[in-house]
């Protein structure tokens, strides 16, 4: 009696400690084993009211998968989850804080330029994806040219106007069975009309599209 108590008191032991270090090492059930993600970095919307904070996993910006996370200024307590993203993304907040652009760049071939407006506070909706109205608008603007179906197309938000009203696009690509390529190119997208321009104020664009893969000139200027 006195020897099978002993080892079932050290079988308990060995289970005890077996069951500690399993714990230990993550593998115990019902483990959580999604990534831990961790803060890249952060920003303010224009106005300053709202934190743009970036949270990812991965090693570098190849494996990233990652979060934005939509914070009160005033209330870090109140937040919003706004986008989950692959690779890359940042957001252009507009004036009045009533609409954001996300750029989200996934991977080395595409940058999607994805227009959200507000429904309140920190909650933002996706009303449109701006890639169809970008390139037709720079299609059209170069008709005399036989274009080439580009295998990389990148189309971001760079600047919104003062009256939040219009945000400034960027369109460029390249294709990778010719040199054919753009040079950054712009139009502006009106949220009155719904529709892409290029009626600029003070800003107009040049031919920037080179069949030979080789730059001629300044792309925009400013009067």
């Amino acid at each position: 009696m006195i020897k099978l108590t002993n080892v079932s008191y050290i079988s308990v032991i060995i289970a005890i400690c077996v069951l500690v270090h399993l714990v230990g090492q993550g593998h115990c059930f019902g483990e959580d084993k999604t990534p831990k993600k961790h803060l890249l970095k952060d920003g303010w919307s224009p106005g300053g009211n709202i934190i743009i904070r970036y949270y990812v996993d991965g090693e570098d910006i190849y494996t990233y998968t990652g979060d934005i996370w939509l914070y009160s200024d005033k209330d870090l307590s109140k937040k919003e989850l706004l986008f989950s993203f692959r690779h890359d993304a940042d957001v252009l907040i507009s004036p009045d804080e009533k609409w954001l652009v996300i750029n989200h760049k996934l991977g080395p071939s595409r940058i999607d330029a994805l227009l959200f407006q507000q429904l309140n506070g920190l909650k933002y909706k996706e009303i449109k994806l701006l890639n169809p109205q970008a390139w037709a608008i720079f299609k059209h603007a170069h008709t005399q040219y036989k274009l080439p179906e580009f295998h990389h197309i990148y189309v971001e938000a760079v600047q919104w106007s003062s009256d939040s009203k219009s945000v400034m696009i960027q369109v460029h690509g390249h294709d990778n069975n010719s040199p054919a390529a753009t040079e950054p190119w712009y139009c502006i997208y009106d949220l009155t009309t719904g529709k892409m321009t290029l009626d600029f104020n003070r800003v107009f664009n040049r031919d920037t599209y080179h069949p030979d893969g080789k730059a001629k000139g300044r792309e925009l200027f400013w009067n």
